[in-house]
């Protein structure tokens, strides 16, 4: 068990599936607490219950109910002020931004962006007071490049990277270290329904790219947060991507650009 995490206590939200629930399950075997929240409570009081966690039901998207959540989980007595907060609520709805719906663009910030700075916002007073913590927001590899069919979703999930590096800035005086997940494709039943609604040539070509299981995304970010990293990217193809964006964008846009229509 690595001491960073054993006998702490973590809340991860967005954890009755997917990155989430990989990472709860990670920390369960490492020693630590946790606390998982989620919308679907039928799922949610499953994987809690074979985890052995404590859970609460909770749409992240709506500020007053998570505040209010988070402020009974804080002042209960067996919770008390988490170490770690895990921000793995999200969702994507790819399509060209020609026929993506309004709702479809709110809906992917009210969830990716909002919740998380929802959650950050309520809990952060406590981890002022306790003077620790170390929250970590779950962007993308769209969060630091632009996928052609993800416009609406990349939005939402550059808004997370601009307001974690900010919110790790503001904080680091307090003793708390903010970290930011990037992940690629992984496996998860996410996956599965985006996979539904993708462009086929989008879905083409992301069978070019590596897919993780959750698990290893898990694994790798659990492993890299003792050092407090801002941007954890758990694969190579996407730390090159990464790099290749940042220095020689022209390079990556040979491979990145939406195909001419025939």
């Amino acid at each position: 068990m690595n001491p960073y995490y054993r006998d702490k206590l973590a809340w991860v939200f967005g954890g009755s599936q997917g990155i989430g629930l990989a990472v709860a399950e990670e920390l369960v075997k490492q020693g630590c607490r946790v606390r998982l929240w989620a919308r679907r409570s039928d799922i949610l009081e499953q994987q809690a219950t074979r985890l052995k966690a404590d859970w609460t039901s909770l749409d992240v998207s709506d500020f007053e109910a998570t505040s209010s959540a988070v402020s009974t989980a804080l002042q209960s007595g067996r919770d008390g002020t988490p170490q770690f907060v895990f921000n793995c609520a999200g969702l994507a709805l790819p399509g060209y931004l020609v026929d993506l719906s309004a709702t479809d663009i709110a809906t992917m910030n009210q969830v990716n962006y909002l919740g998380t700075a929802y959650v950050c916002k309520a809990v952060l007073p406590a981890m002022i007071a306790q003077k620790s913590g170390h929250i970590v927001n779950v962007s993308s590899l769209g969060g630091i490049m632009g996928l052609f069919g993800y416009t609406g979703y990349c939005a939402s999930k550059y808004a997370v990277m601009g307001f974690s590096e900010a919110l790790r800035r503001e904080v680091v005086g307090y003793g708390i270290r903010v970290s930011a997940l990037c992940p690629p494709n992984t496996r998860t039943p996410g996956l599965d329904q985006e996979n539904l609604r993708k462009p086929p040539e989008v879905l083409a070509q992301e069978e070019k790219v590596q897919v993780l299981e959750a698990s290893q995304v898990a694994q790798y970010l659990l492993k890299a947060l003792p050092s407090n990293p801002f941007t954890v990217i758990p694969s190579f193809d996407g730390r090159l991507a990464h790099l290749l964006s940042r220095w020689a964008p022209g390079i990556l846009n040979l491979f990145l650009k939406r195909p001419q229509a025939k």
